[in-house]
């Protein structure tokens, strides 16, 4: 059994995930606006994936997290992961 983190590490630990997440997820859709050949948006110059496949990625965004991460931690950045999705 691990021993529980400070606070403040907790966050540290938290903000870093947060940052391979959002890092993760520019990263495949970026790669698949390419690949589609998403063109911007005439009205805002927005260049968005389809909502399905952006779906998508957001989750492989987070496997990608929790791979990275201790298995021990996968409670915290679960609780975490439904306020990230809804900041993405």
């Amino acid at each position: 059994m691990s021993a529980a983190l400070d606070p403040t590490q907790e966050e540290l630990f938290l903000g870093i995930a947060y940052a391979l997440f959002m890092n993760r997820l520019h990263v495949l859709r970026l790669t698949e606006i390419v690949r589609l050949g998403v063109r911007p948006n005439p009205e805002d110059g927005v260049m968005d994936v389809p909502e399905p496949l952006d779906a998508e990625l957001k989750q492989q965004a987070v496997d990608y997290v929790l791979k990275c991460f201790p298995h021990s931690f996968a409670r915290k950045l679960a609780s975490s992961t439904a306020s990230w999705l809804a900041l993405s």
